[in-house]
């Protein structure tokens, strides 16, 4: 190439430490990006020969960069939404729970009140609120709180009402609606169950669910998130879903894999659109498919019947031949699954609906399940032989380490939250926060993930310490294992020349740093396509 034709830099970094890929601790100390690519890394010298009269030049001041983190499974409307609602993940006894939904109510006028977060395991009380606790709060309101899982919530007798959910009201399929010795509603729903409420709540304006979105994405981007695979229902037409997702990403330098429900197969099959195919903000990413709840909600489907529940195996919500036909259909079509299995036997059925589909037509996109929580030992190999990826969320670990025992016993034990043996048996892990059931925050996956303790260092030695992840093994998951999760693997997740520009400027050096600082890293500055669209001081 002629001197006078070479391509210029529109950005370099320099003077930092610089990861081009996350598990390696090569670090250069420039980069040089164009058109949303990079161009170089390497010492300051041999990058500022792409400077330009037109290049912006960022002194780093010795500050640490890496890829841009990607998280593989989150769901971006429910995550605005609830910048607006209760946050009830910090509530530690029902009868905080009655205050904050009492005060909310006082400017309420009888509107609906909703909220999420809360978790029984962590009141004083160690039970569920039912619709009494929420009617002595706010009386007369309509309320409705989802449990921090999203797997079941507490509704208020107004709430119940308006629904037309009384006694005489059975149980949906996939579903349970919890009932006193009398026969009436607690006020409890679970899994299907809370459609019931779901379904009178005033749907949000497509206005209203695009500025949702907006405050989601700019979420992610203030903790260096570059790209979300995010799985959100928007009721109406996929095509409607889409359009929403377009207006919310024009003006915002953000990139979304839209995990669609699988409700919506039969519109997505006969459109023009695959996994995958999209452009550099929105693309098309899996099916997604529910099999079971929530290991807190007691949903979670298990092979053997609950511990501190001898008679409750957990939920199915749909039945093995369905989740089969539905695999194979959005298989041989050419879309990619990511199916919610937090169960061992979740993860079974899943598994085998993955291998009947992989047996007909022998080809096709690379598959995922999403949590995998619960394992027997032989079901790691199978992960690695169908090429699935296990799809994990590590700060679950913070909250679920103090009652997990109690719900599955000692021995099941041995085998779970066990990302270290996925990675033994070859099995490529993809890192996210499922934001809003966890904070979005990705340093807090990756500090649970490497010290497998909660947020204030407990316990001790760690919790299952033996599936504790090194530094690399982390932080690969929430940058390579993401790009590799949406087989963009060539395109993003690493900073080397051709991919792109997506990075994170850190206040501190994961690799220096003891493990437990890892939650306390700040974010200074994010870059999507080498632009810089977040600052900390901004």
């Amino acid at each position: 190439m002629k001197e006078g034709k070479r391509v210029q830099a529109e950005l370099i970094l320099r003077n930092g430490v610089i990861y081009p890929r996350a598990a390696r601790r090569q670090a250069v100390s420039a980069m040089a990006s164009s058109h949303g690519r990079v161009l170089a890394v390497g010492d300051d010298e041999e990058v500022m020969v792409w400077r330009g009269p037109e290049t912006q030049v960022v002194d780093l001041a010795g500050k640490v960069v890496l890829p841009g983190f990607i998280d593989s499974h989150l769901h971006l409307l429910s995550l605005g939404e609830a910048l607006s609602r209760l946050d009830l993940r910090e509530i530690t006894s029902i009868t905080a729970l009655k205050e904050a939904v009492g005060k909310r109510a006082k400017g309420a006028e009888g509107d609906w009140i909703l909220g999420r977060g809360w978790e029984q395991g962590q009141f004083v009380e160690k039970r569920y609120p039912v619709r009494a606790d929420l009617d002595e709060a706010a009386p007369g309101c309509p309320v409705f709180l989802r449990r921090a899982c999203g797997h079941l919530a507490v509704a208020s007798s107004r709430a119940l009402t308006l629904a037309q959910v009384d006694a005489d009201t059975p149980d949906p399929p996939g579903g349970v609606i919890d009932r006193d010795q009398r026969g009436e509603p607690t006020g409890v729903l679970r899994e299907t169950a809370m459609a019931l409420v779901d379904g009178v709540v005033p749907a949000a304006s497509p206005d209203h669910m695009v500025q949702s979105l907006r405050e989601g994405a700019r979420a992610a981007l203030a903790a260096g998130i570059c790209g979300v695979h995010s799985n959100d229902g928007f009721g109406g037409s996929w095509e409607s879903g889409w359009q929403l997702y377009r207006r919310a990403l024009e003006p915002l330098p953000f990139r979304v894999y839209w995990d669609v429900p699988i409700s919506h197969l039969d519109e997505v099959l006969v459109s023009p659109l695959r996994t995958g195919d999209g452009d550099g903000r929105l693309r098309l990413g899996a099916m997604k498919i529910f099999i079971d709840g929530s290991l807190g909600g007691s949903t979670a489907l298990l092979s053997e019947p609950y511990h501190d529940e001898p008679t409750n195996r957990g939920v199915m919500i749909p039945d093995a031949g369905e989740l089969k036909e539905q695999v194979l259909r959005a298989h041989t079509g050419g879309m990619q699954v990511a199916i919610h299995a937090i169960g061992d036997r979740a993860v079974e059925l899943a598994l085998d609906a993955i291998a009947h589909a992989q047996e007909a037509v022998p080809y096709g996109r690379r598959h995922r399940i999403i949590h995998c929580q619960i394992m027997r030992p032989e079901l790691f190999k199978r992960f690695r032989e169908l090429g699935v990826v296990a799809d994990i969320q590590p700060k679950f670990i913070t909250t679920d380490m103090r009652w997990t025992e109690r719900r599955i016993g000692p021995e099941r034990m041995r085998s779970s939250y066990a990302w270290k043996t996925f990675l033994q048996h070859d099995v490529v892990l993809s890192g996210g926060s499922d934001a809003p059931v966890e904070p979005l925050f990705p340093w807090w996956g990756i500090y649970a993930a490497v010290t497998r303790k909660d947020l204030d260092q407990n316990p001790a030695g760690g919790w299952l310490p033996e599936q504790a992840l090194s530094v690399e093994e982390a932080m690969e998951a929430f940058t390579v294992g993401g790009a590799y999760a949406a087989g963009q693997e060539d395109v993003t997740g690493t900073l080397t020349p051709g991919k792109l520009a997506d990075a994170v400027v850190l206040d501190a050096d994961p690799f220096s740093i003891p493990s437990i600082r890892l939650k306390d890293i700040t974010v200074l500055m994010t870059l999507v396509d080498g632009q810089v669209v977040f600052t900390a001081d901004a």
